[in-house]
């Protein structure tokens, strides 16, 4: 199903204002003229986290990519309020599209975790666009304070006898199981197993009810194996999902692909080989791979933009005697099985 992935970061930081920070793809699209692909992507400053950033580029090659000047010298595209959170840091989720919404200022949707305000809780928020460029936080409380600032939002295929009934929207978010009986590892989360919940709501600022898990290891998974993060798509038929794959024993993270026809039950597909592994060793993407936004379908191919980086979970280098490697994002092209017919579950 991979046809193709970097060999080297199509994306990188290379402007003073993302000096010293580490990027990761938030979404893709194909610009309204389908002649172009633009790409928003995280910016996160390890040593000054209030001031991560989520920034734009745009390419029509693929190859050659321009961070447009928005208006005030940099490709910014939004910036977290700078609050100081006791969980998380500022951080793009997911962005959606409605070329066809009722509202032209409110076209673009975004999910993202911040503390909007001093007394209130970090979680998720979300604010509006009409061009993508200059967004409107929603005012209020985040809509979700659960903590765990990993998550994903796609709207609901309206389907018949789903749980809690019909929805509008579906959030999925990392949430926690204890197991004394985890393997010691050089993980952060002492006893507790990730796993992946869903929250279900009618619209977007309306009550959100969950988290209803739907997605855990199993015993045909190994022992250190927990899900990170599950990003949705819509497919021909049903919902895809790449699944990311936190290895807690060394700390590495690579993807696998699932598969739903309601967005509550999943299948594991490719018999639970990666869909997305490692790079080769020394390479920039050697010790994480993730896809945490939607594939796009660019000049007849389907691909998605991912984040590679040489150092594992905990900051540490997965092959320490390699040279070391820049990380950034990187394209991985698939065929369009991916947004189609899967092979058998596992």
């Amino acid at each position: 199903m991979l046809i193709s992935r970097s060999e080297q970061p199509v994306i990188v930081a290379d402007r003073p204002w993302e000096k010293d920070g580490s990027l990761a793809a938030a979404a893709a699209f194909v610009e309204a003229d389908a002649r172009a692909v633009r790409v928003y992507y995280r910016v996160h400053l390890r040593d000054a986290p209030q001031h991560d950033m989520l920034c734009m580029a745009r390419s029509d090659d693929l190859v050659h990519w321009d961070k447009p000047d928005l208006g005030d010298g940099t490709n910014v595209v939004m910036r977290g309020a700078g609050r100081e959170k006791d969980w998380g840091t500022f951080c793009p989720y997911t962005i959606l599209h409605n070329a066809s919404a009722a509202r032209t200022d409110a076209a673009w949707t975004m999910l993202y975790w911040d503390r909007p305000a001093a007394d209130t809780p970090p979680g998720f928020c979300i604010a509006t666009s009409g061009d993508g460029i200059q967004w409107q936080p929603h005012a209020g409380d985040p809509i979700i304070t659960n903590m765990n600032d990993a998550g994903s939002m796609i709207e609901a295929i309206p389907a018949s006898r789903l749980p809690l009934g019909q929805a509008a929207y579906y959030v999925y978010q990392q949430t926690w199981k204890y197991n004394a009986s985890l393997p010691t590892d050089r993980d952060n989360l002492k006893g507790l197993h990730r796993r992946i919940s869903i929250w279900r709501a009618g619209s977007l600022t309306g009550r959100w009810i969950g988290p209803i898990t739907i997605l855990e290891p199993d015993d045909n998974d190994p022992a250190d194996v927990q899900f990170y993060w599950l990003t949705p798509f819509h497919r021909d038929q049903g919902y895809g999902g790449f699944l990311l794959c936190h290895h807690t024993t060394d700390q590495t993270m690579d993807v696998q692909l699932v598969t739903s026809d309601d967005g509550w039950t999943w299948r594991r597909a490719l018999d639970r080989r990666p869909l997305l592994g490692l790079g080769e060793r020394g390479r920039f993407d050697c010790g994480m791979a993730t896809l945490t936004n939607a594939p796009i379908v660019w000049q007849g191919r389907v691909i998605a933009f991912y984040t590679g980086r040489p150092t594992v979970h905990d900051g540490k280098p997965h092959h320490p005697d390699a040279a070391p490697t820049q990380p950034g994002i990187g394209i991985a092209a698939f065929t369009d099985e991916l947004l189609g017919a899967c092979g058998p579950a596992a």
